[in-house]
C-alpha cells in the first residue's frame, strides 16, 4: 500500500540530519516543499500495520515536530 506522510520540522531542526533519519526501508521518496508542511515522504509498505510502524518511526526522528499520514486510496 502506498501513502504520503507530511512532515513538519522543528524550527531549530538540522534538516540534513532529519533527511538522513528518514532514509528507512519502505520510504520511496522525500521531497522538501513549501507550505504548512516542510516535506512529503512517500512510502510503499505491505499493510496498515507496517504503515503505522513507519509513521511512528518517522515521528520519533530528531527534529520532526509533527506528521500527518495520508494513505492512498485506489479505485
Amino acid at each position: 500500500m502506498r501513502a504520503n506522510i507530511l512532515v513538519h520540522f522543528a524550527a531549530d531542526a538540522d534538516v540534513s540530519k532529519a533527511q538522513h533519519a528518514l532514509s528507512r526501508p519502505g520510504i520511496t521518496g522525500l521531497d522538501l516543499v513549501m507550505g504548512p508542511y516542510d516535506a512529503i515522504v512517500t512510502c510503499d509498505v505491505s499493510d496498515m500495520a507496517e504503515l503505522g510502524k513507519l509513521s511512528l518511526a518517522i515521528r520519533g526522528c530528531p527534529g520532526i515536530r509533527e506528521t500527518m499520514t495520508c494513505p492512498a486510496i485506489e479505485a
